[in-house]
């Protein structure tokens, strides 16, 4: 197998989903509809964002898949039982108990990232599954192989050797990985890279080369397939800290991995390059 199509692999493996805060939540394109989150690899994308890493991960994943099937909107009514007299509901992909844990919300029990995030907390993280009756009962050690493939599935443990094109006016490797697997991924070969002209874009663009001649940005032309751009966008979003993705924008909006909680939201500022400038492409920064 050749070095390119060895180390695409792995990325062609990874689904289109957005991990953090922006998991489970809708896509801000007009018609494209929601982000998958849900199944295996939801449980584990929002898991490993948690803070959950190792077995712990391991368990995460497979205690979800055991209580829920890694339904973000599973749903089970309890009746009454000691110390819960009105009955209670198990909520969300963890199926967190509405009795039990009364300070996690409706909405959050129901949206996996804010779901991983308060059963990293109730399980200490991950240190103690007791409250899991899919754990106690043993149940969820038949899931193990599914949580296994979703976790493989989210991991790349760095970009390979051998990218990163020379200048004067070249590709940093991130953005020359990131180019080859959006080619090999969704088909697509009009993607621009470094701009040796200094000319037409924002002061400090990642699209001009930096001291070693290289840029640090791609734009991914899409057209009016905006579904297309959509996928290419939360694909990078998903990817960024294996991609060493710094932010993503398209249709006027932005997703920022240098703050604390990145999520997708509108451009603030409706007169920016941001908010006007990438609704037929999308644009990825690297670090």
């Amino acid at each position: 197998m050749s070095r390119w199509l060895a180390a695409v692999g792995a990325l062609l493996l990874l689904p289109v989903v957005v991990i953090g805060a922006a998991a489970g939540a809708v896509l801000p394109g007009v018609g494209v509809g929601p982000i998958p989150a849900g199944g295996a690899v939801g449980l584990a994308a929002a898991a490993r964002q948690a803070g959950f890493a190792g077995q712990a991960l391991r368990t995460a994943v497979a205690v979800g898949l055991a209580e829920s099937g890694g339904d973000p909107a599973a749903r089970r009514a309890n009746p009454p039982t000691p110390g819960c007299p009105a009955g209670s509901v198990d909520r969300g992909g963890w199926q967190l108990n509405s009795c039990h844990h009364p300070e996690v919300t409706d909405a959050c029990a129901y949206q996996l990232a804010c779901a991983a995030t308060e059963t990293w907390r109730i399980s200490a993280g991950g240190r103690d599954w007791t409250l899991w009756t899919a754990y106690t009962s043993g149940a969820w050690r038949g899931h193990l192989d599914a949580a296994d493939r979703a976790i493989a599935a989210l991991t790349v443990a760095a970009l390979p050797p051998g990218y990163g094109t020379p200048g004067p006016c070249g590709l940093a490797p991130a953005a020359d990985y990131t180019k080859h697997a959006i080619t090999a991924r969704f088909g697509i070969t009009q993607i621009g890279g470094c701009d040796p002209d200094f000319r037409g874009r924002v002061a400090g663009s990642d699209h001009y080369p930096d001291q070693r001649g290289q840029a640090h940005a791609l734009d991914v032309m899409v057209g009016d397939d905006s579904a297309l751009g959509w996928q290419v966008a939360t694909w990078a979003a998903t990817n960024a800290a294996a991609l060493h993705v710094t932010y993503v924008i398209f249709a006027g909006h932005i997703i920022d991995f240098r703050v604390a909680e990145p999520a997708w939201h509108r451009c603030r500022d409706p007169a920016s390059s941001c908010a006007r400038d990438h609704f037929r492409h999308v644009h990825i920064s690297f670090a």
